[in-house]
């Protein structure tokens, strides 16, 4: 696999708490100095969120369909 697919991979389990311990130890101590790597995480972060709000919004968007064809 390719180095960036694998840091992506090792960022979403350390943003998912899905590590094991002394992983999350020795990325938590690499974030202390790394601020390209924290800046990483930090995006990484908020595109999740992004994507989760995208997701919120749009079956907002069906139940109101629904609710539409349901009750008029």
């Amino acid at each position: 696999m390719r180095p960036e697919l694998d840091e992506i991979k090792l960022l979403e389990a350390f943003l998912r708490g899905n590590l094991q311990e002394e992983q999350e130890l020795e990325l938590e101590i690499q974030l202390l100095w790394d601020q390209e790597l924290q800046q990483k995480v930090m995006l990484q972060q908020v595109s999740y969120q992004a994507i989760q709000e995208a997701g919120r919004q749009q079956l907002r968007q069906e139940l109101q369909a629904i609710h539409h064809r349901l009750f008029g």
